[in-house]
């Protein structure tokens, strides 16, 4: 069950690139499509990554709460893509944008959940590497049909029950994990 909470926590953490990759224009640019892509990409591996090395480096100094410390990591990161919901759903979290700089600075936003769940993901045991493979893998793909799809109604009510999912993984796997796990 941890494995499965694992994996899912890193498909809907991939899924946070979805809003930005939605509003980067690249019309017949396709070297800019691949560009923009690596960066959304590279920006939530690099985020998660170090959210792993800076977990490893001090959270072990939490160790005694790590309970509460992940329920409250995960609850306020599900709180928050919950609440995003609303924002995108009105296409306020969509982006129109279309250099290098502003998709790494939209992105890095966006990298700030992922930068968390890195940093409690100490106190899991699992296989790093795995995840930060997965991670990037699934932001590629989720970058490229951000990209290819048109910002619409039917786009944002999509990117918005994606993130509620999100939010609600996370909820539950702060309950799960914090209370029958740790």
């Amino acid at each position: 069950m941890l494995s499965l909470l694992v994996i899912l926590i890193i498909i809907f953490l991939s899924i946070q690139v979805f809003p930005v990759a939605v509003g980067i224009k690249v019309e017949g640019k396709p070297g800019k499509a691949v560009i923009l892509v690596v960066v959304l990409s590279m920006v939530q591996v690099v985020t998660y990554w170090l959210g792993l090395v800076l977990g490893d480096t001090f959270m072990h100094l939490m160790d005694d709460f790590r309970g509460t410390i992940f329920f409250i990591g995960f609850l306020l990161i599900g709180i928050r893509m919950l609440m995003e919901t609303f924002n995108i759903r009105k296409g306020e979290r969509t982006y129109s944008i279309d250099s290098i700089g502003h998709v790494a600075l939209a992105s890095l936003a966006q990298g700030m959940n992922t930068f968390l769940v890195g940093l409690l993901f100490y106190y899991i045991f699992f296989d790093e590497q795995a995840t930060l493979i997965l991670l990037f893998v699934l932001t590629v793909i989720v970058a490229i049909v951000g990209i290819a799809l048109k910002p619409g109604k039917l786009t944002l009510a999509f990117a918005s029950l994606l993130y509620a999912i999100g939010g609600l993984i996370m909820l539950i796997s702060a309950v799960y994990i914090s209370f029958f796990i740790l």
